[in-house]
């Protein structure tokens, strides 16, 4: 018997040549842009600088080109900022995510609803195979 809930979880990954666009560097791109600097996006991750620099340079080397700014120096220190190509492909990659979201809720409900996990209680009870009645 199950005793907790059932949960899902989806995760988009825009993969090239063996590296990834995913939730990570979408998490860094997004401190940047909060936070004004990659190194007040990497400290609010509790990430080091020099892995959130590399997770940046990654994703640029996917893309072709650059997703951030870099503004040196200055009396407040550096700062960096989203370029519009980074801002476009940050949008895109949340609204896919929750495009994505959407059809995984309503499948995994159609899936794995109260009446379709009690089916298979009864398949298993009964001895069914596993391509017993299911809900499509």
């Amino acid at each position: 018997m199950i005793s907790s809930k059932l949960q899902y979880k989806t995760t988009l990954r825009i993969m090239a040549e063996g590296r990834a666009f995913g939730p990570g560097v979408a998490m860094v791109l997004r401190g940047v842009r909060e936070y004004g600097s990659l190194a007040g996006a990497a400290k609010q991750m509790h990430m080091s600088y020099s892995k959130a620099w590399t997770i940046i340079k990654g994703a640029e080397q996917i893309w072709g080109f650059p997703l951030m700014r870099r503004h040196v120096g200055g009396k407040m220190g550096g700062s960096s900022t989203l370029t519009p190509q980074a801002e476009c492909i940050l949008s895109r990659y949340e609204m896919m995510q929750q495009v994505i979201d959407e059809v995984a809720k309503e499948k995994f409900n159609a899936f794995f609803n109260d009446d379709e996990l009690e089916k298979m209680r009864n398949m298993a009870a009964i001895g069914m195979s596993h391509k017993g009645d299911i809900q499509k």
